[in-house]
């Protein structure tokens, strides 16, 4: 047992001894330098991706004394995140259906919503701003309420090259006569490059 003792022992002293004087680095491979330029991040070595997808909304306009407005809306989002992290896109939003309010409305509704998409990519996310391009009919006003949230600006997670999340958001109305209240899922993918 002492034998196979002292050649473990005399066979890694050898192998010490031939690591210490020899050249890691043969003829024709470059040493690393202090001046070597480090490894970029995720970040900054981001390809254009084309991100593309649904949104749904539902919208209420509650009023502390003569009912509520709701609106449910669909719509979709394009944007392309570059190669620093940054989102460019467009997109709209359609109502479905018809405004429903618990009091008559002569007024007429917003049917549609132009949107400008900005952000960007984020470690396992992305921050989004959606704001407001047109709107149609342009004489009309949105009672539902989706109108309100607008510039709307949030932070969403990504799983896999997806982003499926829902945002549920309320505030009080700029008159202080009730609260708008919003739940919207965006359902998003990357596409490609």
């Amino acid at each position: 047992m002492a034998a196979w003792a002292a050649v473990f022992l005399a066979c890694a002293g050898v192998g010490a001894y031939i690591a210490a004087h020899s050249d890691p680095f043969p003829p024709g491979v470059d040493r690393p330098s202090a001046s070597s330029p480090a490894t970029p991040s995720p970040l900054t070595s981001l390809q254009p991706v084309v991100w593309a997808g649904n949104v749904k909304s539902v919208t209420h306009h509650e009023m502390y004394v003569g009912g509520r407005c709701t609106t449910r809306w669909r719509g979709n989002l394009r944007f392309t995140a570059n190669d620093q992290g940054e989102i460019d896109g467009t997109g709209q939003m359609r109502l479905l259906g018809t405004l429903r309010c618990d009091f008559p409305i002569a007024q007429t509704q917003v049917r549609r919503f132009e949107l400008t998409v900005h952000g960007r990519i984020l470690p396992g996310g992305m921050a989004l701003r959606l704001a407001q391009l047109s709107i149609d009919p342009t004489n009309g006003r949105d009672f539902g309420a989706f109108g309100a949230f607008l510039p709307f600006r949030t932070l969403l997670a990504t799983k896999d090259d997806a982003v499926n999340m829902t945002i549920v958001r309320r505030r009080v109305d700029e008159q202080g006569r009730g609260t708008y209240s919003v739940s919207t899922t965006f359902d998003l993918h990357a596409i490609g490059g």
